[in-house]
């Protein structure tokens, strides 16, 4: 009987180690994809600023910083400096492994912040499913969609009532000119 218990343990461990292996998650992909989705935030905030970064009244300049994942390790990611006269605003990527996003990036600026979402395009606000359990029976969780997730950069509204705002040239501008002390609040 013992032995029947060890090649029915071991069958079960090789099993888990499959299992494992199959559900196992590229970081170096996870974060070069974040990377890129960074890369090309940037360059569309300098195509909305473009008349001004040509005229030189808004100059950008990018640094690396280091930011540390779980699970991603330790590594460089752009941060964007917009400067507008004497101001600055800074955006300063958070990272990837958040939940609700696959990223986030932080507008800090003399006179406050936002918070620029990499989420859906589909997306209006944060969604959250929940799973209960009353009486022993589980309450029924609603399927994840069956399409393939369009990430897209969207400005998010302050809690308690977050919304997504497309990332277009009027609402960074809006944007710019709160976190900046220009009003448009």
């Amino acid at each position: 009987m013992a032995e029947d218990n060890k090649s029915d343990f071991d069958a079960f461990v090789q099993a888990q180690q499959k299992s494992a292996q199959d559900a196992e998650i590229d970081w170096n992909k996870e974060r070069d994809e974040w990377l890129a989705h960074l890369d090309a935030l940037y360059k569309k905030i300098e195509e909305l600023l473009g008349d001004y970064v040509k005229s030189g009244q808004i100059l950008l300049r990018c640094q690396d910083v280091q930011l540390n994942e779980d699970d991603i390790g330790t590594y460089c990611a752009p941060r964007l400096t917009i400067k507008i006269g004497g101001k600055e605003i800074v955006l300063d990527p958070v990272g990837t492994l958040l939940i609700g996003t696959k990223g986030r990036v932080d507008v800090t600026g003399p006179a406050g912040f936002t918070r620029l979402m990499l989420v859906d395009k589909d997306a209006a606000r944060p969604r959250v499913m929940v799973a209960a359990r009353v009486n022993s029976k589980r309450s029924p969780v609603p399927e994840p969609p069956d399409k393939p997730v369009d990430w897209t950069w969207k400005l998010a509204t302050s809690p308690p009532t977050v919304r997504y705002i497309d990332l277009t040239q009027d609402s960074l501008f809006r944007a710019l000119l709160e976190v900046g002390g220009g009003q448009a609040r």
